[in-house]
């Protein structure tokens, strides 16, 4: 049983048993429009982890919690090399920025670059090649 199916079983008997259904005020009421708040559950589960698993957890939390990159980390957040990373930053293509002769890069600049690529992405001549499928289509078709 995953926790999905878990919660959903725990709703239909908690729904079944301690929740008995309320008089409607109206025949025309909706449910929950009698101005009852339902009541908060707090839910506990256990993970159990390796110290190695542990340990990977938190790396990625405090890599992906941090703004600010290095080249190594940018570089595998966009799994380039670095070499290559640092080239398209040192000609302007990436934004990045340096600090103390070392590069940096803003994780959401990151984002929106990559954004801007899939945008551009769609040039002309695919979206040609997308219609000349498109018009064959139409005539075996016909």
């Amino acid at each position: 049983m995953n926790l999905v199916e878990a919660i959903r079983l725990a709703s239909q008997k908690r729904e079944g048993t301690e929740n008995p259904p309320a008089p409607a005020s109206s025949p025309n009421a909706e449910p929950g429009a009698s101005g009852e708040r339902e009541e908060m559950q707090t839910v506990r589960f256990e993970v159990r982890l390796t110290n190695q698993q542990l340990y990977d957890l938190l790396s990625w939390l405090a890599r992906s919690l941090h703004p600010v990159m290095t080249l190594k980390e940018a570089a595998h957040y966009l799994r380039l090399r670095p070499a290559e990373l640092q080239q398209m930053a040192e000609q302007g293509i990436i934004p990045a920025f340096k600090v103390d002769h070392r590069w940096r890069f803003l994780k959401t600049a990151l984002d929106e670059w990559m954004i801007l690529q899939r945008a551009t992405d769609a040039t002309p001549e695919t979206t040609e090649g997308e219609r000349n499928e498109k018009s064959a289509e139409n005539e075996s078709a016909a």
